[in-house]
């Protein structure tokens, strides 16, 4: 996000009542946002100051935005910026740089005097603390190379000043030279003058125009004498997407492309949601893109392999003459020869013609080879031409979707279009990932049966599974289990007080048996019991209990109807 130095001249004029007042709570969000609490008095109006060192959404804001308390405080937050008064904000006169002068006091009567050095210098927008030493106690964003080293314990390096100055320091003379060179009046002034953006100087030269004055003079005029009376606000773009902040509501630009704010944060907060906005819909665009170019690959590909194939039909009176030449004189051909040369009979000159063979084939077979070639290649020439020109149709008709998409200017229009092309087949329907982490409710997922006469009977899937679906069960369902050898824990599941029949207990031992390591056997004997007689061992493996009150009941493995299909 780029701040011009007017909007930052206006925000600090928008600031100057926290000056004298007390950071009552200071936190990092992460490494590249810090959040200060600001009031006068412990209980009064709390002024929530946002500073930003991000790459792509570096700023400086007042917000209403609620944070999430980060876990613990950096050291340097806690020791310099908690409980500290502003003492002063200023903004550095030829560049995008602001300062707090921060001065602390402990329980004990230790001074902890400060400053914090706030760049919006765009890609390189970030703040540091520095102690009256000039040593760095904290930085948003450490850095380090050759131009500068800003991280805790170095000493602090001032931005590199600027080969710009502001249009009252600039020579007449330097500034004509750079107007001479320049292909338009705007591209002079961003190069000359500090703190110059596009949409200023763009005002700036609307102005010179409309009031026929001197260029240098009005930008000398506006920087000086900023209207800064009326109302901040955002420059929108065709679409309606706020795009860029303006201290004031610029002449160059018809009314309804300014949106008017409150305050010159309001103004920051709504272009950086709407920033927000166009970046989500750039990775819808792009993932759709990336689909979308998948399928045009795809019936490129198609369209020459189709092409090619045809290319070789259209040679079939070649294959055709060719296998006439074989059958013409097979006695010429050596038996198992893999090629041969014979002169060509349907050529004035007789020229040789080469022609591959296949080494375990007759002459004779070899000749008819190629006529059952050439014949079946005459009969699909017209089928490829048809597919050529449907797969050309398919390309074309995907490179105009691709340029549509390039031209969709809102969300709405990326899904309608995203909608129309799973409609046709083009792309599939994205499925819902499940985050991972995340399980069902229950937690259970067992084989499920139903007995001849309706009892829903529950078989775990595995040893965890076991453990769950015993300890599941109500005190009054049957569990089984195959004897002497390990298997799935099996709970015969009640639907009203009645006793379950025998067929029921029958199906449900047979379950036990089958799901167990004695499914081979003819004869399984099945242990079972009440679920409030099975208790597990403290401390024990999943999947092994101890039962009491156990009946045994000798089955032969085997599956029944499963719960789903007999519903």
């Amino acid at each position: 996000m780029n701040l011009s130095h007017l909007t930052l001249r206006r925000l600090v004029l928008d600031l100057e009542h926290l000056v004298g007042a007390r950071i009552q709570e200071a936190s990092l969000l992460n490494p590249n946002a810090l959040v200060l609490d600001i009031s006068r008095s412990a209980g009064g109006t709390v002024t929530r100051l946002l500073i930003s060192g991000s790459r792509t959404q570096g700023r400086i804001c007042v917000t209403a935005e609620s944070f999430p308390s980060p876990p613990d405080r950096p050291p340097w937050v806690a020791r310099y910026l908690q409980k500290a008064v502003i003492r002063s904000l200023d903004l550095q006169p030829d560049d995008r740089v602001l300062t707090l002068d921060l001065d602390k006091q402990d329980r004990v009567g230790s001074r902890y005097p400060s400053r914090l050095v706030i760049e919006m210098l765009g890609r390189d927008s970030n703040a540091a603390l520095v102690d009256t030493s000039g040593k760095i106690q904290g930085v948003l964003r450490a850095q380090s190379n050759e131009r500068r080293r800003l991280h805790p314990g170095a000493t602090f390096e001032p931005v590199s000043p600027q080969d710009r100055v502001l249009p009252r320091d600039l020579d007449p003379r330097a500034f004509q030279h750079a107007f001479s060179l320049a292909e338009e009046p705007a591209e002079a002034l961003l190069k000359t003058c500090a703190g110059m953006d596009r949409l200023l100087a763009a005002e700036i030269v609307h102005r010179a125009d409309q009031e026929r004055s001197d260029l240098l003079k009005t930008a000398q005029h506006l920087y000086d004498n900023p209207p800064f009376t009326g109302p901040a606000g955002c420059v929108c773009s065709p679409s309606g997407l706020r795009t860029s902040i303006v201290p004031f509501q610029p002449t160059n630009l018809p009314p309804e492309r300014f949106e008017e704010a409150t305050s010159v944060s309001e103004a920051i907060e709504t272009v950086f949601a709407d920033s927000l906005k166009g970046q989500e819909k750039e990775g819808k665009r792009k993932g759709l893109r990336k689909q979308l170019m998948r399928s045009v690959k795809s019936a490129r590909t198609k369209r020459a392999r189709i092409g090619g194939d045809l290319e070789k039909a259209r040679k079939a009176g070649d294959l055709e003459r060719k296998g006439s030449l074989i059958l013409a004189s097979p006695q010429a051909i050596p038996q198992g020869a893999s090629s041969v040369e014979i002169p060509d009979l349907f050529s004035d000159d007789e020229k040789p013609v080469r022609i591959e063979l296949d080494s375990r084939q007759t002459a004779t077979e070899n000749g008819q080879a190629y006529l059952r070639w050439a014949a079946k290649a005459r009969k699909s020439v017209p089928v490829l031409e048809r597919r050529l020109q449907q797969t050309e149709r398919d390309v074309a008709k995907l490179e105009g979707l691709v340029e549509e998409l390039n031209r969709a200017t809102d969300e709405a229009q990326i899904e309608a279009l995203r909608a129309q092309l799973i409609e046709a087949g083009v792309i599939r329907p994205q499925l819902q990932k499940k985050r991972q982490g995340t399980k069902d409710p229950s937690g259970l997922h067992p084989r499920r049966y139903r007995t001849s006469d309706g009892w829903e009977v529950w078989v775990g899937r595995n040893d965890s599974e076991n453990d769950r679906i015993t300890k599941t069960a109500p005190r009054n369902a049957l569990w089984f289990h195959a004897h002497g050898c390990p298997g799935s824990h099996v709970v015969l599941r009640p639907w009203d007080q009645r006793e379950p029949s025998p067929e029921a207990l029958h199906d449900a031992a047979s379950l036990a048996a089958y799901w167990s390591k004695a499914r081979g056997s003819k004869t399984v004997p099945v242990n079972y019991t009440e679920a409030r007689y099975v208790q597990k061992p403290k401390g024990a493996p999943p999947g092994l209990v101890t039962i009491r009150n156990e009946k045994t009941i000798f089955v032969s493995p085997r599956e029944i109807a499963k719960w789903e299909e007999s519903t």
